[in-house]
């Protein structure tokens, strides 16, 4: 997954904080980049709502000046907390079905959670339900190497 080529520019890196839109800040550290058919996304919570939405706005752009390959894949690593507030899962969940109508979803969608990430044990199994609400192949790691494994396997199908 970590296929750079020296004849190619590095992938932009996209913050929430650019893309946030209400009076309200996004809480959480969001960053995404694209690395070939998968999305990485290094994210940091707790999230709010404002998080979540602004996530929409920054994907809408990457894909309006990258569009998607045709079967990719999201891969997030999450550190310190994994906690979301209710309206941020509600606004989640908006955004999975937004992906899903504007044909944007990812084939399969990796986390990679330590063991030390608050809220590991109460949240993933949110973030899987919704996940399979929204039809998405979906599996949580510890480590980066069993997540991409995974997706490798995934975008290989």
């Amino acid at each position: 997954m970590n296929q750079h080529s020296n004849d190619r520019k590095p992938a932009k890196k996209r913050s929430i904080d650019a893309y946030a839109s209400s009076a309200f800040r996004p809480h959480g550290r969001i960053e995404f980049w694209a690395e070939g058919p998968v999305i990485r996304i290094a994210a940091e919570g707790p999230f709010n709502r404002e998080a979540v939405q602004a996530v929409g706005l920054a994907m809408r752009d990457l894909f309006a000046t990258m569009p998607p390959a045709p079967r990719f894949a999201d891969l997030l690593e999450f550190r310190g907390s994994l906690l979301a507030s209710p309206d941020a899962l509600a606004a989640f969940g908006d955004f999975l079905a937004a992906m899903s109508a504007a044909k944007t979803a990812p084939i399969a969608v990796a986390f990679v959670v330590a063991p030390e990430v608050e809220g590991r044990s109460l949240m993933l199994p949110i973030f899987a339900k919704l996940y399979a609400e929204h039809r998405r192949q979906f599996s949580a790691f510890e480590t980066s190497e069993a997540a991409e494994a995974w997706l490798r396997e995934r975008l290989g199908a």
